[in-house]
């Protein structure tokens, strides 16, 4: 009656017609014959196990797993936006360059990130990894999110004025022999860190897609992209010919020493499992409920 439905030792002492301390002392010795046993669950130790299996799954060299049993999608959100701050501005002192993808992940993650006590503690640059999209929407344009990031944690914020798709061919050579274009892929040979989000496909907004593979990516059955690289569920990037993006070359992003990627939703399961196999990640930021998901399916 008190474990089970609920009721209080008052309400249960009036029913059994018993006294109140009666029903305490009952209840104490049911925990002391073993009738009853009270367990301490640890959300904590919990998710370091989700995480530990997400690593040896897919090879991460870290990342967070952020433990929550909500399906209120705002709230997860908002968790996992605010808790994975948090998990970076530990790597801070070890950081002195930043770059910085697109989409809603990214931009918001980027408005929690900032830096305890006095910004000039740290020193360093942020650029993007990718020029901007002709989409209005406020997540496709990351010289926006480099400006509030420097802002926020004191680094110097670097801009890349391009378009991501600029077709034809001719206008993607105009705009690499710039200076500017020169000046951020140089950063892109040596980064600490970058951040990126995990994007589903099809894709909201299209990114280009027609113009940059035509059916290709249906052909190929893509589930997902990062930083514009579209891939399928086994983590192979669907390549194109006339796939022309302003953006941060494969070998490079490789080579970055930390790649970031924050991601939350049982909706895309299938483009974090293709994103993680592409080898690209080596932190990930997700929900224990979207963990996994991940795991469960990737097993399968």
């Amino acid at each position: 009656m008190y474990y089970e439905q609920e009721l209080t030792q008052a309400e249960i002492a009036k029913q059994m017609q018993l006294s109140r301390p009666t029903v305490g002392k009952m209840l104490n010795r049911a925990k002391e014959w073993g009738i009853v046993r009270i367990e301490i669950y640890s959300p904590l130790e919990n998710v370091d196990l989700v995480l530990n299996q997400l690593q040896g799954l897919f090879n991460l060299q870290g990342g967070l797993v952020v433990p929550t049993t909500s399906t209120d999608e705002n709230f997860v959100e908002n968790l996992l936006f605010s808790q994975g701050a948090l998990y970076v501005e530990g790597f801070f002192p070890d950081i002195t360059t930043i770059g910085l993808g697109w989409g809603y992940a990214v931009g918001s993650f980027v408005q929690k990130l900032t830096v305890k006590g006095p910004k000039d503690r740290f020193s360093g640059k942020v650029f993007p990894i990718v020029g901007s999209s002709s989409d209005p929407s406020q997540w496709y344009q990351p010289n926006e999110f480099v400006r509030i990031l420097g802002e926020n944690i004191g680094f110097e914020p670097l801009f890349l004025h391009a378009p991501a798709f600029p077709l034809p061919q001719e206008n993607q050579e105009l705009f690499t022999r710039t200076i500017e274009y020169q000046n951020i892929s140089a950063l892109w040979s040596d980064i600490d860190a970058v951040i990126v989000g995990i994007g589903s496909y099809p894709s909201v907004p299209d990114q280009a897609t027609a113009a940059r593979f035509g059916d290709l990516l249906q052909e190929k059955e893509a589930v997902g992209m990062l930083a514009t690289y579209f891939f399928d569920r086994q983590g192979s990037i669907i390549t194109s010919e006339n796939d022309l993006v302003i953006r941060i070359p494969l070998p490079q992003l490789r080579n970055a020493k930390r790649v970031i990627a924050i991601a939350t939703g049982l909706s895309k399961v299938d483009s974090i499992i293709g994103a993680l196999k592409t080898g690209l990640i080596t932190h990930l930021i997700t929900d224990e409920r979207t963990a996994r998901d991940v795991i469960s399916s990737a097993r399968n």
